[in-house]
């Protein structure tokens, strides 16, 4: 099956026959959620809009057999309905992902970002040159006027801007300079404010000795987004600008990315405020630092931004799940799907064997714990397991986080975790005790050799991890003690490679001054190995949405106005007005 391009259903190398358009408008709404159900009111509101036939169930049965008819070549035995199944509420397009070109993209694309992070650039660079190969055009080009398709397409886009990125990044790393220029010059006119894909191309063009057009395309860039966006150009961008003129962009290996993402309304202010300069120690750190889109969890799923009022649907694909110990508000979780998907994606990727830290930061009463309680739920219904605990208390003893994580992994894995831990027992002392679950915060390690005891902790968290992979999921990070903050900063270091997730909820880190010195907190959570977002407030959309779950008469859009002006978009505020109201 191909959707790059005009979406085509291939059996060997024969075109089979789709019908109408509407015909393949179904297929695509189907294969955008490959292997998912979608809901027949869903599927028939999508089709038809506003303006649906007199009997729109039957008009679908129609098109279902059209369907399931005109794929008949495709099916594996026992016949067509094997491909397009019925399974209440609605119908699934079951699949191999990998009979998809947009999958195997994307799966190319995964495989070479592994192989960026342990310097395998040739390795990575041929299989994104394979990656790129499969575009053949605009996804599901001809399908873009239904919403679902041109959603997926401009996904898909933003996939392959990241593809042509890394692919720039290892060309860049074996020298191949001219390759550079000649790939990024036509897609930097087509996207002249994607600072990486920008910062890439001013790299190429400074090593080829054409210093002079990395210097203009530089003020082209800060002009556009200066028109366009109201921005200045990023930190890691100037940062680059002022090497070039200083003539000392280095040359060498990938360095450490930064990986932050900024969402919902937050993002023109962020782009406004360059995050403080990290320090550099050789190697091309500037460029693959504006890299950040192009690296981790955001790479092969990040959407173009959506509506930040829109409900997140069930068939979007995101992973939801529990595991924060605090109770489910009253109001119903909406208008948080962009960063659904950059979490889901993130959260995917950790669980299949990249593991990494995610924190989601922002004011208090803001939606942090409810934001990762969805995306966590997901994980947990996909059969992962989640260890999740409140770092609630500050005063307690010296990692109380991590012993009431090692009490719930001792039950949940008894054998397992009798096996790995059986060797530091005696080193662990109180962590690895036998108590009941609230006698914890009375458990005090010896504290002789903190590192010897850090260390431990995190082999026993790596060695479970292999055996099944888990998420961790802390709330409140910002109330934890010192030593359970350096026990957490150690375990980010062991964590590529690993089928671990560490999704943490966090007050925003203090600003960065001369005269405060960072603490353990701001280091992990400005760390090149964190994916941060910080969550702004809900749009008018979206305070219109939950205000119409909770209110049984109908709210005018003034009043909604003057909740949203009053709540500034938090849930807290907005669940203590209505609670007035």
């Amino acid at each position: 099956m191909r959707v790059f391009g005009t979406m085509v259903a291939l059996h060997g190398t024969r075109e089979l026959s789709l019908g109408a358009p509407r015909h393949r408008a179904l297929l695509g709404l189907l294969m955008v959620r490959l292997n998912q159900v979608v809901p027949v009111p869903q599927l028939i509101e999508e089709l038809w809009g506003d303006r649906p036939p007199r009997r729109p169930t039957a008009a679908l049965h129609t098109y279902i057999c059209h369907l399931r008819r005109a794929l008949s070549f495709g099916a594996r035995p026992g016949g067509p309905s094997m491909l397009v199944r019925h399974q209440a509420p609605g119908y699934v397009l079951a699949l191999d992902p990998d009979e998809v070109d947009a999958h195997r993209f994307e799966r190319l694309v995964i495989q070479a970002r592994r192989d960026i992070a342990a310097q395998d650039h040739r390795v990575a660079q041929d299989r994104l040159g394979a990656a790129l190969a499969l575009w053949r055009g605009v996804p599901y080009l001809e399908l873009v006027d239904y919403a679902p398709m041109a959603e997926e397409s401009a996904r898909l886009e933003q996939a392959r801007l990241t593809a042509v990125e890394l692919h720039a990044e290892t060309s860049l790393a074996l020298g191949e300079n001219d390759a550079v220029v000649a790939r990024l010059h036509p897609e930097a006119q087509r996207y002249p404010t994607r600072e990486c894909l920008i910062a890439y191309l001013m790299t190429g063009l400074y090593r080829l000795g054409r210093q002079a057009d990395a210097l203009r395309l530089f003020e082209r860039t800060r002009a556009h987004l200066a028109e366009e966006l109201g921005v200045d150009a990023g930190a890691e961008l100037q940062r680059i600008h002022a090497a070039i003129l200083r003539q000392e962009l280095p040359f060498g290996d990938r360095a450490a990315t930064r990986v932050e993402v900024t969402a919902g309304e937050d993002r023109a202010d962020a782009a406004a405020s360059p995050q403080a300069e990290h320090p550099t120690g050789g190697g091309h750190e500037d460029v693959v630092a504006c890299g950040a889109r192009s690296a981790r969890s955001a790479l092969s799923h990040e959407r173009a931004e959506p509506d930040a009022g829109a409900a997140v649907p069930r068939s979007a694909g995101v992973p939801r799940s529990a595991g924060i110990p605090h109770p489910l508000t009253s109001l119903p979780f909406v208008g948080r799907t962009y960063e659904l998907t950059v979490l889901g994606a993130w959260a995917d990727a950790a669980l299949s064997g990249e593991g990494g830290l995610a924190a989601v930061t922002g004011q208090s009463g803001i939606g942090k714990t409810e934001l990762t309680m969805e995306v966590t739920r997901g994980a947990r219904e996909a059969g992962h397991e989640v260890i999740g605990v409140s770092c609630r208390g500050k005063d307690g003893p010296a990692y109380g986080v991590w012993a009431r994580i090692l009490r719930q992994l001792s039950h949940t894995h008894p054998e397992g975790f009798r096996m790995v831990s059986a060797r530091y027992s005696r080193l662990l002392g109180g962590l690895l005790s036998d108590v009941p679950s609230d006698a914890v915060e009375d458990v005090q390690p010896p504290l002789r050799a903190p590192f010897l005891v850090e260390d431990a902790v995190c082999a026993i968290l790596v060695a479970l991890a292999r055996q099944k992979p888990f998420l961790l999921v802390l709330d409140d990070l910002q109330s934890a003690d010192y030593s359970s903050l350096n026990l957490l900063h150690l375990l980010t270091c062991r964590l590529p490679e690993v089928p671990l997730g560490v999704l943490v909820a966090s007050a925003d880190p203090r600003p960065a001054s001369e005269s405060t010195p960072q603490t353990a907190l701001d280091h992990l959570l400005g760390s090149a190995r964190t994916l941060t977002l910080r969550l702004g407030g809900l749009s008018e959309q979206a305070v219109a949405a939950l205000v119409a779950t909770h209110v049984d008469a109908d709210v005018d859009a003034e009043a909604t106005l003057a909740l949203h002006k009053r709540s500034g978009g938090s849930p807290y505020a907005l669940r203590r007005l209505l609670s007035l109201a």
